[in-house]
């Protein structure tokens, strides 16, 4: 490995895991525990610095998925920080993952990078949203440190992927998440789960990520949601000092 690979921060996004409380109930056919197993597998062969968990742990928000999750992903050695997605339940989620953003945006720095968790879920809906006093808070993130280059990471897409079963489930009202984080030039990347597949684009020098599922994805650009054959995945970054943001798909081993 060169000196410029050993420079860059190694991260693994995993998201969507819909563990259930019991490890034999399916989820779309598969089984959330087994795939979930494979992709620390995979991660473990990868070797990250930082496991980042972007939610939708639990299919239930049961105690059980989260006991079970947690042992797993320990098993990855990376250290391990996390945000909720619309089916978690975050007073019991953050008793099995404190470092996330259960009192407003959790922010997380390594080197040259800082990490700025945000919770996008509201109570009893599946689209996701900000109030105004949280997007203070995130500004207030954002403004507190802006030597290092910034990944912000959410549950819920703030840009509409092509796939029309999730799309009608997004950030509501996104321009207002814009507005905040274009003040930021230092806002590299922004990462979200929610849309169980692989999506990528470029936005005014700032790297849009859709993380695919550790349990079950769906072939892009769908009306419903259709099994994609290649299984369960997460997302692997390589962050440089530069801000320089590199990325691919890492599938079940």
């Amino acid at each position: 490995m060169n000196t410029m690979k050993r420079n860059k921060i190694r991260i693994i996004q995993v998201s969507d895991c819909h563990v259930p409380a019991d490890p034999g109930t399916p989820y779309r056919g598969q089984s959330a525990d087994e795939n979930l197993a494979g992709i620390v597998r995979a991660v473990r062969k990868w070797k990250p610095r930082l496991v980042m968990l972007t939610g939708d742990v639990s299919e239930d928000g049961s105690r059980e998925s989260y006991e079970r999750t947690s042992r797993l992903l320990a098993q990855t050695g990376a250290d391990l920080i996390a945000l909720p997605g619309n089916h978690d339940d975050m007073n019991l989620m953050c008793q099995f993952f404190p470092a996330g953003p259960w009192d407003g945006p959790y922010v997380h720095q390594m080197e040259d990078w800082q990490f700025v968790m945000l919770d996008s879920t509201v109570s009893g809906q599946v689209s996701g949203s900000f109030t105004a006093d949280g997007l203070e808070l995130l500004q207030q993130a954002l403004q507190g440190n802006n030597r290092r280059h910034s990944l912000v990471a959410l549950h819920h897409q703030p840009v509409l992927i092509g796939a029309a079963w999730i799309d009608r489930y997004r950030l509501e009202s996104p321009e207002k998440f814009f507005d905040v984080v274009d003040r930021f030039p230092q806002v590299r990347c922004i990462s979200w789960g929610h849309v169980h597949q692989d999506f990528c684009i470029q936005r005014k020098g700032c790297a849009l990520l859709g993380a695919p599922s550790s349990v079950a994805n769906s072939l892009p650009g769908t009306e419903r949601f259709s099994l994609d054959p290649a299984g369960p995945a997460c997302r692997w970054l390589e962050l440089s000092a530069d801000g320089s943001v590199e990325t691919g798909i890492l599938y079940s081993a």
